[in-house]
C-alpha cells in the first residue's frame, strides 16, 4: 500500500494520508466508548493539542501564465497551500497517539523528496489553472520566475539558472503627434489623394471653340490690306500662307476688288480645285476679267504653260516686272491686289542687292497704280539684307506660325502695324478643308 502511495501526486497522497487517519481514529474512539460505558461519566479532560503537522515541503508544479500545463514542478509548503479543518476531533492519547504519529512518519520518510524523481507524466484530470485568478498576461516579461521556498519566503529557482532578462519598461502611454508631424504626413499624402481625386473624377467636355469669320483679319491688319503699299506674310512651309491667300482672294472678289494671284508654289489647276473646295470658286470672276490667275509655277521647270497669264522666264526679274506692272494696268484707277505666293525660289535664286533694287523698283511702280502687293515668304531662309528690306519697307508684317500644343492649330501674330510695331495679341487659327482659314478663339 505504501509504494501505491508513493506514486500518486503529492496532493493526492497527502488527502489519502488524512483520509486514513480519520478513519483509523474514528475508529479507536468507537471502541474506547464502547469500554467505558459502566464506569463512572466523569469526564476526561481533552488534549488541547491540535493534529500533528510536518514542516517538511512537498513539492508541487508552478504555475505559469503561458501554458495550461508546466512542464516542471517546484516546491509548495503544506502550511500555505492547505490547512486541515480546525473543528476535527481530537486525536487518541497515549499509545494511539504515538502509534498514528509513527505511522505518519514512516509513510512521509517513502514518499520522494524531490519532485523530479516522479514520473513525468501528469494524470490528465489533474490541472493548474483553478489554483489561482486568472492574470493577463503582462506586456513585458518578469526579470525572474518567482517560487515560494520553504518558511513562507519568496526567492528564485535555486535549482534552475535562468537567463538574465532585461528590465521591467515603463507603460507605454498612448501620446498624440506633435502638430508639425500630423501636418507633415497629411503634405505627404495630399498629393496622391488630389491625384486619385482627379483621375476618378469624370473628364469635364472641354469648351467649345468659338470660330471667327475670316474677315477678322481685315481688323486685325486695321486697314493696311486695303492700301497700296508692301504687306509680308511671313511663315514656315505649312504655316497656312497659301491658305490665308485663297481666304484673301475670295474676299477681296466679294468686296468687289480686282485680284491678281501669282503662284510660285502650286499648279494653276491645284489652286483652283482648292480655292473651290473652301467656296472661293474663281471661274466666274475669271470669265469676266476680275479675277487673274498668273502661273509662275510653269516657268521654274522650264514647261511651257497654257494659262492666259504667266510668267515667261521664273527668276528674271524684268519678267517678273512685266508680268505684274503690264496686267495690272488692266484695272487702272481701282484698288488691286496682288498676291504672290510665293517669293521663295526667286529669293533663292537672285542675289541679295540685285532682288532689293529690282524690287524696289517694281514695287514704285505699282504704287502709282494703286496696288496693294502681298508677298509670302520664309524670312527664316531669306538673307539678312533681304530680310532687312522687307521688313523695313512693309507696311504691315504677319506672322504664321504652328502650335506646338495642337497638331492642326495654328496662330496668327501681326508683328507691324502702319510702319511701326504692333501689340496686338496673338491670335489661334485653325486650317479647315472646307472653310480655309479659320479664327477660333
Amino acid at each position: 500500500m505504501l509504494v501505491q502511495l508513493t506514486s500518486l501526486d503529492p496532493i493526492w497522497t497527502l488527502f489519502t494520508i488524512i483520509g486514513i487517519l480519520t478513519l483509523f481514529g474514528k475508529k479507536k474512539k468507537d471502541e474506547k466508548e464502547d469500554g467505558e460505558t459502566g464506569e463512572a461519566s466523569t469526564p476526561t479532560p481533552a488534549s488541547t493539542s491540535n493534529f500533528p503537522t510536518t514542516s517538511t515541503p512537498i513539492q508541487a508544479p508552478p504555475v505559469q501564465a503561458s501554458s495550461p500545463t508546466p512542464p516542471n514542478r517546484s516546491p509548495v509548503n503544506t502550511s500555505s497551500s492547505y490547512q486541515p479543518p480546525r473543528n476535527w476531533p481530537s486525536p487518541p492519547q497515549g499509545d494511539e497517539d504515538s502509534s498514528l504519529s509513527r505511522l505518519l512518519q514512516s509513510l512521509l520518510k517513502d514518499m520522494p523528496s524531490d519532485a523530479n524523481s516522479m514520473s513525468s507524466e501528469q494524470p490528465r484530470a489533474f490541472t493548474t489553472e483553478g489554483l489561482s485568478e486568472w492574470v493577463p498576461p503582462r506586456a513585458t516579461p518578469t526579470s525572474r520566475p518567482m517560487v515560494i521556498v520553504p518558511g513562507g519566503k519568496k526567492g528564485t529557482e535555486p535549482d534552475k539558472p535562468t537567463a538574465a532578462l532585461p528590465p521591467l519598461a515603463p507603460p507605454v502611454r498612448s501620446t498624440k503627434p506633435p502638430e508639425p508631424v500630423e501636418q507633415t504626413a497629411k503634405e505627404a499624402f495630399q498629393p496622391k489623394l488630389e491625384k486619385q481625386v482627379r483621375e476618378d473624377a469624370p473628364k469635364r467636355p472641354s469648351p467649345p471653340k468659338v470660330s471667327q469669320s475670316f474677315d477678322h483679319i481685315f481688323e486685325l491688319t486695321q486697314g493696311n490690306l486695303d492700301s497700296p503699299g508692301l504687306v509680308v506674310v511671313n511663315g514656315a512651309q505649312g504655316s497656312g500662307k497659301t491658305t490665308l491667300c485663297s481666304g484673301l482672294a475670295s474676299s477681296f472678289l466679294k468686296q468687289g476688288s480686282p485680284c491678281m494671284f501669282v503662284t510660285y508654289d502650286k499648279a494653276p489647276g491645284a489652286l483652283r480645285e482648292q480655292m473651290k473646295k473652301i467656296g472661293a470658286d474663281p471661274s466666274e470672276a475669271e470669265s469676266q476679267y476680275r479675277f487673274l490667275l498668273v502661273d509662275g509655277f510653269s516657268a521654274q521647270s522650264d514647261s511651257f504653260s497654257f494659262e492666259p497669264y504667266y510668267v515667261e522666264k521664273a527668276f528674271d526679274f524684268d519678267s517678273i516686272q512685266d508680268a505684274l506692272v503690264k496686267n495690272s494696268s488692266m484695272f487702272i484707277g481701282e484698288k488691286t491686289k496682288i498676291l504672290f505666293d510665293s517669293i521663295d525660289p526667286v529669293v533663292a535664286k537672285v542675289a541679295s542687292k540685285d532682288f532689293v533694287k529690282r524690287l524696289s523698283e517694281t514695287l514704285d511702280k505699282l504704287r502709282d497704280s494703286n496696288v496693294t502687293l502681298v508677298l509670302t515668304v520664309d524670312l527664316s531662309k531669306a538673307p539678312k539684307d533681304v530680310v532687312k528690306w522687307l521688313e523695313d519697307t512693309a507696311s504691315c508684317v504677319i506672322d504664321l506660325d504652328k502650335d506646338d500644343s495642337d497638331p492642326n492649330g495654328r496662330e496668327l501674330k501681326v508683328r507691324k502695324l502702319n510702319g511701326s510695331a504692333s501689340k496686338l495679341d496673338t491670335e489661334t487659327f485653325e486650317i479647315d478643308s472646307s472653310k480655309g482659314l479659320v479664327f477660333v478663339k
